[in-house]
């Protein structure tokens, strides 16, 4: 169109507002038009408005959408169409949160749309040291550093209220992997994630022990019954049980190995564990990338949220709902009846 010109990006600077796609109509003829946002897939409008020369107007979604974005001038003309294609180009993906757990959850899913798109794959984590070596094909940058002349951006990262300008799916209601599979869609299903150990050090805690960390991220996450009378069994039963929580311990007869100890320590000690213990928390999915058998305790969290392969998950919350004020805490025979299963089995 004579005079006038049309920039399309696609790179959300709000994520929780959506901000995406942004169109800018600029030029030195006066006008006004209409933006259509569509998502091809659905062939529905997303959002519909008016802009003017040398302004700008916004879409309503940060998560992948298949855009066709069309154009219309005052005459009802069509006068600009473009088509989102991240087809080997060079896409940002942003870990939107500081937790381990999430993190490892969510890192398959960057790999997976790489592969999908072919595209050149550029990803900020707060634990990229995790996963350099293990997925060689995407380049790891800090946290918040800004990158230019790409195609895409997303941010990833979990939500329980109504973002759906963010996300497509509440956290709170869906395997927590899922949150990564939406935002950038792709086709959901359970992964396990790779990550890097350093092999610094051998264990010397014998051939039989288990790893244990009683938190979580959230006091709620905690089991609301003593880890003791399962030490207690396990040490009867010849195994030691090494305590690699953050936080303090008061457990008795364990190896305590709390307190602010390098991760890959951390690693070393479940990687080569009988099986881990836990409650839904960063360390169980670290055991479970690492291939080490979980024993998650989460009376918090529907049984679906967690990952379903190499694990023991014991908890009181089979239905769908999370209600964080009407915890019922499994009992501790509960705990050691099936922990009885894997050391006789």
């Amino acid at each position: 169109m004579d005079g006038i010109n049309f920039k399309v990006s696609y790179i959300p600077t709000l994520p929780l507002d959506g901000h995406n796609p942004k169109v800018t109509i600029f030029g030195d003829v006066d006008g006004t038009f209409l933006v259509n946002f569509k998502d091809k897939k659905t062939n529905s409008i997303i959002f519909s408005g008016e802009c003017s020369t040398n302004q700008i107007i916004v879409g309503q979604r940060q998560w992948f959408t298949e855009w066709v974005i069309e154009v219309f001038n005052e005459s009802g003309e069509l006068v600009y169409a473009n088509e989102y294609d991240p087809t080997f180009r060079p896409v940002f993906v942003k870990m939107d949160a500081y937790a381990l757990g999430d993190t490892i959850a969510w890192m398959p899913y960057v790999e997976e749309f790489r592969k999908k798109y072919n595209c050149t794959m550029i990803c900020s984590s707060f634990w990229n040291n995790l996963f350099e070596s293990e997925y060689p094909n995407i380049l790891f940058v800090k946290p918040n550093v800004q990158i230019s002349n790409i195609y895409t951006q997303f941010y990833v990262g979990a939500h329980e209220g109504d973002e759906q300008k963010y996300s497509p799916s509440k956290s709170i209601d869906n395997p927590l992997q899922k949150v990564a599979a939406d935002i950038l869609g792709l086709k959901y299903r359970e992964i396990k994630p790779k990550i890097a150990v350093r092999e610094s050090r051998i264990t010397n805690y014998g051939s039989k022990y288990v790893t244990l960390s009683e938190f979580g991220s959230s006091p709620k996450k905690s089991w609301g019954n003593s880890w003791q009378p399962v030490v207690d069994f396990l040490n009867d039963n010849g195994y030691q049980v090494v305590v690699i929580s953050k936080e303090p311990t008061e457990l008795k007869n364990v190896i305590d190995k709390t307190g602010n100890i390098d991760l890959n320590d951390r690693l070393v000690d479940m990687g080569y564990a009988a099986f881990h213990m836990g409650v839904s928390s960063g360390l169980s999915w670290v055991a479970w990338a690492l291939g080490t058998h979980v024993v998650m305790v989460s009376d918090c969290t529907p049984h679906y949220h967690e990952f379903q392969t190499n694990i023991t998950r014991i908890g009181t919350r089979f239905g769908g709902i999370v209600d964080y004020e009407n915890i019922v805490v499994t009992p501790v025979e509960i705990v050691i009846e099936n922990i009885g299963r894997l050391v006789s089995g």
